[in-house]
């Protein structure tokens, strides 16, 4: 997590037991649930700890300052402009009393990483999480940010080159260069 803490958008979120990074606000963790690959994701309680817990409950300040603009908006009625500031206020308390919590749920032992995902998730008043979504991060289907074009040749394809090995120049050139 200490080289994800370096990136510009983050935030070092100390917790006991846990050194957490937090971006824009949502704090990532990482959360081995299993150590084989039959165990699911939604038969582990996730709150067995008062750490857990609070990652979904108190409000946290952010180091990142907010900059809080207003806009005029000439355009609209005076009805609009009230419901607009209503709309407004309304997200930021959601907001600021919300936490949100993106999960890196893994299963994993010594000798496997079986699956690792990740979403959006809330704490549920019996201790397990439920996901709004959740993406694997070890599968790669057809809308992938990278593109493999396997018909083509690859780097490996070809002739391997082979180096030319020899001795290189003779007893005249030794001499022309003042080496003897």
């Amino acid at each position: 997590m200490t080289v994800l803490g370096r990136l510009p958008s983050a935030e070092i979120v100390p917790r006991r037991g846990y050194k957490l990074v937090a971006f824009n606000g949502v704090i990532l963790f990482p959360w081995r649930f299993a150590r084989e690959r039959s165990t699911v994701i939604g038969s582990r309680p996730f709150a067995v700890s008062d750490t857990r817990v609070s990652l979904f409950g108190e409000e946290r300040e952010s180091t990142q300052q907010r900059l809080d603009i207003e806009f005029e908006h000439p355009e609209l009625t005076e009805e609009e402009r009230e419901l607009v500031d209503a709309e407004s206020k309304a997200l930021e308390e959601a907001l600021s009393t919300h936490s949100r919590v993106v999960v890196v749920p893994y299963a994993s032992n010594p000798f496997a990483l079986h699956s690792v995902d990740w979403g959006e998730a809330t704490l549920g008043s019996d201790g397990y999480l439920t996901f709004a979504s959740m993406e694997s991060l070890l599968e790669v289907g057809a809308g992938s940010l990278v593109d493999v074009d396997l018909t083509d040749e690859s780097f490996s394809d070809g002739p391997i080159p082979r180096p030319d090995l020899g001795v290189k120049g003779d007893e005249a050139d030794g001499e022309a260069d003042g080496r003897q």
